[in-house]
């Protein structure tokens, strides 16, 4: 318990003679008065003793910062459950404390110029340290920060480095300049900027560095130069923010990326993200370390994760670590907040689209934490917003269509709709404990999944006994159901000063189910019998994945110098697939394999102006028994000038592989590859021009090529027709595409006072190419935009109010009906829409209110998605008969949004 005792100090003796005759009353009460305000003018510092009986470490802290006036940077792990007894007064207080320490064997390294304390392990008599390691922690809760940035000035070049997902960084200190003083500047996006200044001669055994979170979102450090791998390029860090895009009220940072000249612009339901022109099934989403199968609620409208759980999150597009399997379309990571480790914290929220809850606490003395947080949809209770017709949308039931403008004399659409239902689910949970060695471990949890079904009524042709067609109405149903679980347990720990070590084991389950009584099916020569027309008719898929996992790695900071990483991994697949279509029969496959990785990587500066990242990643994949070898290799020519270039090289593969159909808007649906449908495989060259203007100014030119192998893609996709007489697919995917992607890529970001303004513009192509379609001739993805414009201002108003205003171009994608009608545009129109939103936050009392109000497609822009035959009612000579015609199918029209949270 802890007692603060203020003692006054006894009066001044009063001596001396009383002077002949008595005093008058007046100037007795003057000389006490003097002698009262002589007291009262004493330093504070010497009226206050503070006792401290068996108080614990954090209280006392907080104590001695309101006291002194020092600010304590240290580790909620090194002083968790610790406690001290002794007594001093103010002008004493730091070295009592720091004598109570020595039996706990800890120290204070106190800087009387920036009034500030280091509270560390007491060190041991050693050789001058040649690293020095730190960490970057939340000044709140305790929480580690991954991938916040360390940064200081070697003259006029900014050099620096970046923390790993654990917030720890390593600083080699044999090249820095000879200074007795050495300045360090500590960064993280949505906290307060820190700046802590060592003695050279006096270095720490380890730096704790504490940042304070900030409601604006500050200027963050460019670091152009890394000593160890970094998991993020921070100067476009604020475009990967969770909560930056949020159609629906909800955070979506795959939708965010869009911003990025390197990925496609694609629409509000989307299956993913394509990058540099890769399918979306090579685009990957890890949450920590663990590969997570669907990566989207509600049809692609924002992500499947809670951005209240989320702390961080790193972006790979070009040549990324041999550490990453990496696929031929680049990685996302999310890292799990950690929760409070000083006190018990509730956040509540609520959006148009969903109500979530976030709760978190310290346990086992502060060395260890919990996190909980959950999100649940209300759509089906509350049918605001036009919730129940984005349902019908997703589902491809009634979507908004150029219908009614081509119809006019064809009659009515042959499908009106019914009752919709749609819900979906996500939960997050992460439990800390944290040595005073700093050894970590943590388990991690994600639970996720979405059910939509709709019911409707269909007019079908039905002929009886050989009978003319007549129109029967039906009852037709379509449903989407997914669920995800992925669970990880993982170590971290430092091996001395020089090396940290990983190990994950972890286990993810995804399943999937589509089915639609009434799917369109295209036109398609070559094919089936029957299949020259549009056919309406039933269509299911099945499909679970399962996966094992065993990894392990260590960075290391030899003393020959750069950074050195090695690992590996160990998977095992079973995946079950199932498919009940028009165009064959039923479909079944049941898959095992095993794949193991090893990886080699290192990155250093063999001369001041050239900086080197080379990585080579070994595959073996068990189901074919395939030996694949992925190198990776990235030179950087002066990385700290104001214009530095860049050139990269990597081979990658791909051994799961995802089916979807682009109209359908189902689940993924996962397959893998086998000993007769080899791997998918990527050859990537990557060349860019990167110019610092100043430090507000910043602009880069990128370009690149990619040759893809063995891309799979569905039969049912907006594919061109095959090649008459070609026989039916055994399998209903095409595994053996072969594709080339190019494109040049420019981005501008300007920062000016408390605006950012970010625009990016990209040139690109890209052709896929089969034997079995159009007699070998190349023909563009579905998803090639030949150009496209971002631009998005942001800027802050005042305290705490942010506003974003972010308008898109893209011209039209292909149009996979021009295969077949010469009538048809090649391509569909162009696509444009403007989206803003107005984010506020405000602290009072500890008490935190966040606020986002937003509207996708501002000006309501009929843009076009995809063209596609729909089924209508026409009057035939004797009897209604149905007809088909091609209409623009469009994309979400103006949306608005809104979300509302309290942290307390």
């Amino acid at each position: 318990m802890r007692r603060i005792i203020a003692t006054p100090d006894a009066p001044a003796e009063r001596a001396g003679r009383r002077a002949r005759g008595r005093p008058s009353a007046a100037f007795s009460f003057l000389c006490f008065f003097f002698i009262l305000t002589l007291l009262s003018l004493r330093p504070a510092s010497a009226q206050s003793r503070h006792v401290f009986e068996d108080a614990l470490l954090r209280e006392v802290i907080a104590e001695v910062e309101q006291a002194t006036g020092y600010r304590f940077l240290y580790r909620d792990a090194l002083v968790g459950g610790k406690r001290v007894t002794f007594a001093a007064a103010t002008d004493d207080l730091l070295d009592a404390f720091d004598r109570a320490l020595q039996p706990l064997g800890l120290q204070l390294r106190v800087d009387d110029a920036r009034r500030q304390v280091f509270l560390t392990e007491a060190e041991r008599p050693s050789a001058p340290p040649t690293i020095l390691t730190g960490e970057i922690l939340d000044a709140e809760t305790g929480a580690r920060l991954p991938f916040a940035t360390v940064a200081w000035r070697d003259g006029e070049r900014l050099r620096g480095t970046a923390a790993n997902e654990a917030g720890v960084f390593h600083l080699r200190l044999e090249g820095l300049p000879d200074r007795p003083y050495l300045e360090l500047t500590a960064s993280h996006l949505g906290y307060e900027s820190r700046r802590v200044r060592l003695t050279m001669s006096r270095l720490p055994a380890s730096l704790p560095i504490r940042l304070t979170p900030q409601p604006l979102r500050g200027s963050e450090v460019v670091v152009s130069g890394t000593l160890l791998a970094a998991d993020l390029d921070t100067t476009w860090h604020h475009l990967l923010r969770p909560g930056l895009s949020a159609p629906l009220g909800e955070s979506n940072v795959l939708r965010a990326l869009q911003n990025l000249p390197s990925v496609t612009l694609s629409t509000a339901l989307t299956q993913g993200l394509n990058v540099r022109g890769s399918k979306a099934d090579g685009f990957q989403v890890l949450v920590d370390g663990v590969r997570i199968y669907n990566q989207n609620h509600f049809f692609g409208l924002f992500d499947a994760f809670n951005d209240d759980a989320l702390q961080a999150v790193a972006f790979y597009y070009g040549i990324a670590p041999a550490r990453f399997e990496a696929p031929p379309g680049g990685t996302l990571s999310f890292v799990t907040r950690t929760g409070s480790q000083t006190g018990f914290r509730k956040k509540v929220g609520l959006s148009n689209t969903a109500v979530k809850g976030t709760l978190e606490g310290p346990w086992g003395g502060g060395r260890g934490s919990w996190l909980l947080s959950g999100r649940l949809s209300y759509l089906n209770a509350i049918d605001w917003f036009n919730n129940a017709a984005i349902i019908e949308q997703g589902l491809n039931v009634a979507r908004e269509t150029s219908l009614s403008a081509e119809t006019t004399r064809l009659g009515a659409r042959a499908l009106a709709p019914g009752a919709s239902s749609a819900r979906f689910f996500d939960l997050h949970g992460k439990f800390y404990h944290e040595s005073e060695r700093g050894r970590r471990t943590t388990l991690n949890v994600y639970l996720g999944g979405d059910a939509a079904r709709h019911e409707a009524e269909r007019f079908v042709e039905r002929a009886p006994g050989g009978a003319m067609p007549h129109l029967e109405r039906r009852t037709v149903e379509t449903r989407n159901d997914w669920g995800n679980l992925a669970v990880s347990l993982r170590d971290q720990r430092a091996l001395g000063d020089r090396a940290f070590a990983r190990t994950t084991l972890a286990l993810s389950r995804y399943f999937s189910r589509f089915s639609k009584d009434d799917f369109t099916y295209v036109p398609m020569l070559g094919g089936p019998a029957g299949m020259g027309l549009p056919v309406v008719a039933p269509f299911t898929q099945r499909n679970e994945l399962v996966e094992l996992k065993l990894a392990q790695s260590v960075d290391a900071v030899p003393r020959f110098g750069g950074a050195f990483s090695a690992g590996y991994a160990l998977h095992r697949f079973d995946v079950t697939y199932a498919e009940e279509s028009a165009r064959r029969a039923r479909f079944d496959v049941a898959q095992t394999a095993v794949q193991f990785d090893a990886f080699v990587q290192y990155d250093a500066r063999p001369l001041r102006v050239l900086e080197l990242n080379a990585g080579l990643r070994g595959h073996y994949f068990s189901n074919g028994r395939f030996v694949r070898l992925s190198p990776r290799l990235w030179g950087r020519l002066f990385p700290e000038g104001r214009v530095s270039f860049g050139l990269g090289y990597s081979r990658n593969h791909q051994f799961l592989h995802r089916l979807f159909l682009e109209q359908a808007e189902g689940s993924d649906v996962w397959i893998m590859s086998t000993a007769a449908e080899p791997p998918g495989s990527v050859d990537h060259v990557t060349a860019g021009v990167y110019v610092k203007a100043s430090e507000a100014l910043f602009f880069q030119a990128e370009g690149y090529r990619k040759d893809f192998e063995n891309l799979r893609q569905h039969e049912n996709g907006l594919l061109p027709p095959r090649t008459p007489g070609e026989s039916v697919l055994l399998k209903p995917w095409l595994p053996d595409n072969t594709a080339r992607a190019q494109g040049l890529e420019l981005m501008l970001r300007y920062r000016l006072g408390p605006a950012r303004w970010t625009s990016s513009y990209t040139w690109s192509k890209m052709e896929i190419r089969n034997g079995a379609l159009l007699d070998g001739a190349p023909f563009f993805a579905p998803w090639d935009r030949r150009h496209q414009f971002s631009t998005r201002l942001e800027w802050t108003m005042r305290p705490g109010l942010t506003g974003s205003l972010a308008w898109h171009y893209a011209s039209g994608t292909p149009n996979a009906l021009a295969f077949s009608d010469p009538d048809e545009p090649p391509f569909l129109g162009d696509y444009h829409r403007m989206d803003v939103s107005l984010e506020y936050r405000r602290s009072v009392g500890g008490r935190v209110m966040e606020a986002r109000v937003g509207v996708f497609n501002l000006y309501d822009r009929n843009n076009p998605w995809y063209r596609a035959p729909v089924a209508v009612v026409g009057q035939g000579q004797h009897r209604q008969r149905l007809s088909f015609v091609n209409v623009d199918v469009y994309d979400l029209g103006f949306q608005p949004s809104f979300s509302l949270s309290f942290t307390f």
